[in-house]
């Protein structure tokens, strides 16, 4: 039988789940506002930014379901190519470069289970990058690899904390559960994972899956 996640643990997955979509829903929100007040002058304007506003939202909203939920689950797993497309989505407000294997380099085609640790990796890739850089995706046999460099590029004490195998889950934010959620998924998997970051301003993140 699995180990089953704690309740505290998917009560902060869903405030960071609502902390990450409420800018673009609220910018929605109050540009509808405007658009309901205004005299045909800023309108352009106006409607630029509902369109940019709700495309972030739908964007976080297709990654967090196959990266949390059960998206897909009746339907052909989300291969490499569409996975790219969707972190290129989640990304597209981010001053973060993407570098994500073109078809068929990567060598391996990841389960559905791999998928999920994979884009659950990204995020902890793109939390490490608080002044933007580049990310790339790569693979090297069976492990996984996230590359994050850029200025100031670091994981956070506390995410490599809630990664450990010693976790108290009483001790998880909204902000470090990222990290728990994706050891727990790796843990589900009988793999492993291996942070590097001995090179200033780079992580590196390594994940390795038992055949």
């Amino acid at each position: 039988m699995e180990p089953q996640i704690e309740l505290r643990v998917l009560e902060l997955l869903c405030s960071r789940l609502c902390h990450d979509l409420i800018s673009p829903v609220m910018a929605v929100n109050n540009g509808i506002e405007l658009l309901a007040d205004d005299e045909g002058e800023m309108s352009a304007e106006i409607c630029d930014l509902l369109t940019i506003s709700a495309g972030a939202a739908a964007a976080r909203l297709q990654y967090y379901r196959i990266a949390y939920g059960l998206g897909g689950q009746n339907a052909a797993p989300v291969g490499l190519p569409e996975a790219g497309r969707l972190t290129r989505g989640l990304l597209e407000d981010e001053k973060i470069e993407l570098q994500w294997p073109a078809d068929g380099e990567a060598g391996v085609e990841p389960s559905r289970e791999a998928m999920k640790i994979l884009l659950n990796l990204v995020l902890i890739g793109i939390e490490a990058l608080p002044r933007g850089g580049a990310l790339k995706v790569s693979f090297n046999g069976p492990d996984m690899v996230i590359s994050a460099k850029g200025v100031g590029a670091a994981l956070r004490d506390e995410t490599a904390a809630a990664m450990s195998a010693d976790t108290d889950i009483e001790a998880l934010t909204a902000r470090s559960v990222q990290g728990y959620f994706l050891n727990y998924l790796i843990g589900l998997q009988g793999g492993q994972t291996q942070v590097d970051a001995a090179d200033t301003d780079a992580v590196h993140l390594t994940v390795r899956l038992s055949a």
